[in-house]
């Protein structure tokens, strides 16, 4: 039978954090799911992790990439599913990705939900997804938990891996300019547990800047990069002033 959904995991060096998803997809995979590893020639104990949950995986590639989005880009080729879910090691399924397409048609080509973002120590920072009104919303920033989105197979873009950080934002704004938002649907669920402080917040504000910049470029809207830069002057220059100012006054009155 023809899987409905692919969950995919890329991984490299991380035999921990993997085990913690291979259990949480252990708990959430349904009948109609398989389940992909995409490794990047580890090293460490990742592989053995993996070859204990053997029944588990459907497919597990082992072999040097150029990135976590070049790995991504390998697993839509050799995936199956109508659907794709990105599960990066570490992250944790909290429902069977089957039952949220319930109803949905062959013209959905998203179905998105809310995602549980944690502390590296598992406390919760905040809930990450709601309904979007407006594909715009992604020049602000990324409006979803990439992990809770499962995309169509066949509709869905190649990561362009000349994006260290937010190829994935850009696939997503890509798929809804093309596509439009009646053709996405929005799930009320906590899809997954995201845990922070990975790769990508290692990085310099100098590179998220960059890249969000030539985001604006391949956007057609590259004067965004004015306003949100007026915007932080206002804010730096004129709304926290008066914010302090007025929170003196208060005091003094006090």
């Amino acid at each position: 039978m023809k899987p409905l959904v692919s969950i995919i995991t890329v991984v490299r060096n991380d035999a921990a954090a993997l085990r913690r998803t291979l259990a949480s997809v252990a708990r959430c995979k349904g009948q109609r799911s398989e389940y992909l590893i995409i490794d990047g020639a580890s090293s460490d104990d990742t592989l053995q992790v993996a070859a204990e949950q053997s029944a588990l995986i459907d497919q597990l590639h082992s072999e040097t990439d150029h990135g976590i989005y070049d790995a991504m880009n390998k697993s839509i080729l050799l995936a199956h599913g109508d659907y794709l879910l990105f599960l990066n090691a570490g992250d944790e399924l909290l429902v069977d990705p089957e039952e949220l397409l319930g109803g949905v048609t062959d013209e959905t080509v998203m179905v998105y939900g809310k995602a549980r973002m944690l502390h590296p120590d598992g406390t919760l920072s905040y809930i990450k997804g709601k309904r979007l009104k407006s594909r715009y919303r992604f020049l602000k920033g990324m409006p979803l938990c990439h992990q809770a989105v499962l995309y169509r197979r066949e509709t869905i873009f190649p990561f362009d891996t000349s994006f260290r950080i937010m190829a994935d934002r850009v696939m997503t704004w890509q798929l809804l300019r093309r596509y439009g938002l009646k053709q996405s649907r929005f799930v009320d669920r906590i899809m997954v547990n995201y845990y922070e402080g990975g790769f990508s917040a290692s990085l310099p504000p100098q590179a998220w800047s960059a890249e969000e910049n030539r985001f604006y470029d391949l956007a057609g809207v590259s004067w965004y990069r004015h306003k949100k830069q007026v915007n932080r002057l206002f804010k730096e220059y004129v709304r926290i002033p008066l914010k302090r100012l007025f929170k003196g006054n208060d005091q003094c009155a006090s």
